[in-house]
């Protein structure tokens, strides 16, 4: 039974993976075929017409382009160091009290088993992670705001991306390239999507925020039971 339960967990997470990848590749190679002029966007040859766009081939490349997605997603966080969504959260969730009482009742639990290492200087994913091992029964709820604030990120790049980059290619045409459609409509999505970035990073934050510190409150609550 045991077995059974750890297949389904395993497959669980693999499934989650495929769509937290799958989801902003998809997004962005269906924003592009709407952006981008047809001479400049192109499709697969393979299979019985030129343009045959084959699901499989979609589904391909939407995961391949969602780990360039997130890899961009990570190389501007650590370019914004200190300033970066991650690093505001991480001081935020350190101020709560839940935090510093759940590295109090963690030191004496571990105290206990003869363990008498420091931690203060231990860093707050540290301590994450070796309080979520307190309370396993807690990770699947822990990390589906995890994901959806990964998902959030990632799709907020994708529009402030895109929607930056054409409205520069439409109206001030750099290197002769007319790449992006001009009509009016599309300039309304440009506007959209970089109005939607700000919409998803507070949702962004929300998740991240409570991924972040929803472990120390459920350990705290547990370890003050016992």
């Amino acid at each position: 039974m045991e077995n059974i339960k750890s297949f389904f967990d395993s497959f669980k997470e693999f499934v989650w993976d495929i769509i937290g990848y799958l989801l902003p590749g998809s997004y962005l190679l269906i924003l592009l075929s709407i952006i981008i002029k047809k001479d400049y966007f192109v499709y697969p040859t393979i299979g019985t017409k030129s343009d045959d766009f084959y699901p499989f081939i979609f589904i391909v490349i939407s995961y391949l382009l969602g780990y360039s997605i997130y890899g961009l997603g990570v190389m501007k966080e650590n370019i914004l160091g200190k300033y970066s969504y991650i690093k505001k959260t991480e001081r935020n969730v350190k101020n709560r009290k839940t935090f510093s009482l759940s590295k109090e009742l963690l030191s004496k639990s571990l105290q206990t088993k003869g363990i008498t290492d420091d931690l203060s200087d231990t860093s707050l994913r540290d301590i994450r992670s070796i309080v979520m091992g307190f309370v396993p029964e807690h990770d699947q709820k822990i990390y589906t705001f995890t994901f959806r604030a990964d998902l959030s990120n990632q799709i907020g790049n994708v529009s402030m991306m895109l929607g930056v980059l054409a409205l520069i290619f439409s109206i001030l045409k750099p290197f002769s390239l007319d790449i992006f459609n001009t009509a009016i409509s599309h300039y309304i999505i440009y506007v959209c999507l970089i109005i939607s970035y700000f919409l998803l990073r507070e949702t962004r934050n929300k998740f991240y925020n409570i991924s972040l510190g929803l472990p120390f409150s459920i350990y705290t609550a547990k370890a003050t039971q016992l």
